[in-house]
């Protein structure tokens, strides 16, 4: 039998469960793990050494019932009273440069400071104010309580010179044991709530590069073999064949084709997350990408009986410099959600000059449905990545979510946004904007030409 429960048995304590550990050592030892894990390190600076006496007796203290504490422990699984209070790691320093090299030494040890108390006269070098400064240059993260009974600087000067800093705090002189026992505890726990935050926030960048880096990775891999199975399938397609082998061709290269365009969204977007996708600046023809953008939809078009049309400005120029692949797949998402969702009406496509600015000029895409429309409620959700406005849209249309994420991305990064209007039963119209580089002399006029297919 574990000597805890001998003990616990020649005080009449009754004994439950002999097998698993008890639950107070448990807790003991996660509140100590908890407490190692915990930055308590504190740095006096005061010119005078009885205040650094004083700041030990009250930050250092031991419980008056040590011996008593340790065997209430050994008993019942607690912490011990003087482990239960809050103890600090407490250095001295009696001037400015002194403390500001034990800051910068702490740092580079990785032993960094949470708290520092500052005296705000510290003849004959650096005053409390100076200090501060110097401190703060060397360590961003540090707490800083000033102790002073009086000053040489205004509250304004300090705020000019400080700004309105949640790092700062004022004791005045004559303070009690409590109030900086309590400046401590709360001011500590601060630094490490702080420092916490940051290392979940830098564990969760980091999965979220990992996890990009596998998806691209991934699609590539997958990429490759797709790409043999169209080519063959493609040339399947070309010879002799019955109409059930055609059939069953043509399912083949129809669905390798749908999940290439999966694989290819995936690639997308992991590209964008990781920061590797970068937009070119290449001369194209903006009509061109429109126009060919639309005609990639003329058989499922057709084959739901749906009307697509595209409007243009009349005066739209040639050149522009820019990204055509980038611009063509954010119409083609577009459009092609316009086709999932729309099962009888029109869709129409429709380029604006919006205005000129700094050499480059803003245009809006509009492609506007007589879908199903989507319900207030679920707009907000649309644009982040492998979302849909319903769960089981997923399940009736397919789709991995991240067309329209997509299309988010990308026309930020050419200085756009995106939006959505959109009544349930009545359609949707989603639309972008973004900005091309300008070419010398281009005008616009008000009437547009209207294409169909």
């Amino acid at each position: 039998m574990n000597s805890w429960l001998a003990r616990g048995k020649k005080f009449g304590l009754e004994v439950v469960n002999d097998d698993g550990p008890p639950f107070g050592l448990d807790r003991k030892k996660r509140m100590t793990r908890e407490a190692n894990n915990q930055n308590r390190r504190v740095l006096v600076i005061d010119d005078n050494q009885a205040i650094h006496q004083d700041f030990r007796k009250i930050l250092q203290a031991k419980s008056e019932n040590e011996g008593f504490d340790q065997a209430r422990a050994a008993l019942f699984g607690d912490p011990t009273i003087s482990e239960a209070l809050e103890r600090f790691d407490l250095d001295c320093a009696d001037q400015g440069k002194s403390a500001l090299m034990m800051v910068q030494m702490a740092r580079s040890e990785g032993r960094p400071y949470a708290v520092s108390f500052v005296d705000m006269r510290m003849p004959p070098g650096w005053d409390g104010l100076e200090t501060i400064e110097h401190l703060w240059e060397a360590d961003t993260e540090l707490q800083v309580v000033i102790c002073t009974a009086y000053t040489d600087h205004s509250w304004e000067d300090i705020v000019r010179r400080l700004g309105h800093d949640d790092r700062l705090l004022i004791l005045q002189k004559p303070f009690s044991s409590i109030e900086v026992s309590q400046a401590a505890t709360a001011l500590t726990r601060k630094w490490n709530l702080a420092r916490q935050a940051k290392e979940n926030l830098e564990a969760a960048e980091a999965a979220s590069l990992a996890k990009s880096q596998f998806l691209s990775n991934m699609s590539h891999e997958i990429r490759t073999p797709m790409n043999g199975i169209l080519g063959m399938s493609a040339l399947l397609l070309q010879t002799p064949l019955n109409d059930k082998q055609r059939r069953f061709a043509e399912t083949v290269h129809r669905s390798g084709t749908a999940l290439l365009d999966i694989l290819n969204d995936i690639l997308d977007y992991s590209q964008i997350e990781s920061g590797k996708l970068a937009v070119q600046s290449v001369p194209f023809d903006l009509r061109q990408i429109v126009e060919d953008s639309v005609k990639r939809f003329s058989i499922p078009v057709a084959s739901k009986g749906l009307e697509l049309t595209y409007l243009l400005p009349d005066s739209l120029p040639a050149r522009y410099e820019g990204d055509p692949a980038r611009i063509g797949q954010i119409v083609t998402n577009l459009i092609g959600n316009a086709v999932k969702f729309t099962e009888r009406g029109k869709i129409v496509v429709q380029v604006t000059f919006v205005e000129e600015s700094g050499g480059r000029e803003t245009f809006r895409f509009d492609v506007r449905d007589t879908g199903i429309g989507i319900a207030p409620e679920m707009q907000a959700r649309l644009f982040k990545p492998f979302t849909q406005a319903d769960g089981s849209m997923t399940r009736k249309y397919g789709g991995t979510g991240l067309g329209l994420a997509i299309v988010k991305r990308l026309a930020e990064m050419m200085g756009g946004a995106v939006g959505v209007e959109s009544k349930v039963g009545q359609g949707t119209n989603f639309w972008c904007t973004i900005r091309l580089k300008t070419s010398v002399g281009v005008s616009y006029e008000t009437p547009s030409r209207l294409s169909s297919m």
